[in-house]
């Protein structure tokens, strides 16, 4: 019964943010030194192996898509494109290698990326048998305003980026990282995401709207969105889009996963709804964590049975043929040692009503004959919603 663990995926997730920055670094300066060796490739004479800045990429104005201007089977290699504006302007069937796109807006009019790659995966070193560069570009305080088509944007690095109104659309997007980021109105359709990953990243709307499906491995994974206003509106998107992805990953046979997003929407769910609503919300939770936490149940068991083991001292239980009793009146009355084995006797009493056994030497009065018998029926209820939770888990 595994669950996600938030804290070690997200301690793993930057340490592989880190080794993947430090290898495209690395892969970077080497592919500079020898650029020779990129046989495969004919490097686009404007942009490739230069730093590109304050550039208008594209042209003013807005257009319908029809009208961008097209940048055609180009290999752009090792560009660094520093605070350049990217408009009305598509990119088809052009190869992005090394890439690194600093404080760039692509949200004037929009950009079409079609056919289009973000990743070298083949390496250029001998023997290249079993290996791979895997270098991906990166965009760093970018705004984007985009439509990906039919594109490989594996290993690509999103950090500090807002991603508004953009489409992905039967695209690549393994082991993509987006961190410390936010997506707005993101649309993503028939693509693949293993192994895709988000790091503090605050979602405000994100749908898969598939004619086939979006894939999700084990790998996969959505960091929980951190509240930033905190009122109603807010807390319904937020339940929408954990409700979303728990959908995705029940649709692609990962059952832990969508368990696991499925608690994290009822716990938002919890923030939005009516008070009668919510209070029902948190009896659910305390039960059994939305039929998700089996230890729910027994937390709630243990300490339903101790609360009516404290209501039978207080009504009154028969212990040894004496009707036992604590109230104020006779405060004056109570011994710690005899406190200690009334108690024991409640609770073993509780116990047994609970689970239905019946009872030993503490017997309820005729006064408390209707509290054991709501407990008794409260010990059905709990053991039956107990098991199903735990059946529930073993069967995923």
């Amino acid at each position: 019964m595994a669950y996600v663990n938030f804290k070690e995926e997200k301690s793993v997730l930057k340490k592989q943010l880190d080794k993947r920055k430090n290898n495209n670094e690395k892969l970077y300066i080497d592919i500079i030194k020898h650029k020779e060796n990129l046989s495969q490739y004919v490097p686009n004479l404007e942009f490739s192996y230069k730093k590109v800045i304050n550039k208008l990429i594209g042209k003013k104005g807005i257009f319908e898509s029809e009208n961008f201007q097209e940048i055609i089977n180009q290999d752009i290699i090792c560009t660094r494109f520093i605070g350049c504006n990217f408009r009305n302007v598509t990119f088809k069937e052009c190869r992005f290698v090394g890439c690194i796109f600093e404080e760039c807006n692509l949200n004037g009019g929009g950009v079409i990326f079609e056919n289009c790659t973000f990743l070298k995966e083949d390496s250029e070193k001998i023997p290249s048998l079993n290996i791979k560069d895997n270098l991906g570009c990166s965009f760093y305080n970018c705004e984007i305003y985009a439509k990906f088509l039919s594109c490989d944007i594996s290993f690509t690095i999103f950090e500090k980026s807002k991603i508004k109104t953009t489409i992905f659309e039967m695209s690549y997007m393994n082991n993509t990282i987006i961190i410390y980021s936010e997506l707005n109105m993101v649309e993503i359709i028939d693509c693949d995401l293993s192994g895709f990953k988000t790091l503090e990243t605050y979602i405000v709307d994100i749908s898969f709207n598939d004619k086939y499906k979006t894939k999700f491995d084990e790998k996969t994974f959505f960091d929980k969105i951190i509240p930033r206003v905190k009122d109603k509106q807010e807390y319904e998107g937020i339940y929408m889009t954990y409700e979303t992805l728990a959908d995705k990953f029940k649709e692609n046979t990962l059952n832990n996963n969508f368990g696991e997003y499925y608690y994290l929407a009822k716990c938002t769910e919890r923030e939005c709804v009516e008070p009668v609503s919510k209070i029902g919300s948190y009896i659910y939770w305390l039960l059994c964590g939305y039929g998700e936490r089996p230890w729910f149940c027994i937390l709630s068991s243990l300490a339903i049975v101790i609360i009516f083991a404290f209501i039978y001292l207080i009504i009154g239980v028969e212990i040894d043929g004496n009707i036992i009793s604590y109230s104020l009146n006779n405060i004056s009355t109570w011994k710690l040692n005899l406190f200690i084995r009334d108690f024991n006797e409640a609770i073993n009493l509780s116990i047994g009503m609970f689970a239905g056994v019946g009872v030993n030497n503490a017997k309820p009065t005729e006064i408390s004959y209707i509290i054991s018998n709501i407990e008794m029926l409260g010990g059905i209820v709990m053991m039956g919603l107990g098991i199903g939770t735990l059946t529930r888990k073993v069967i995923r």
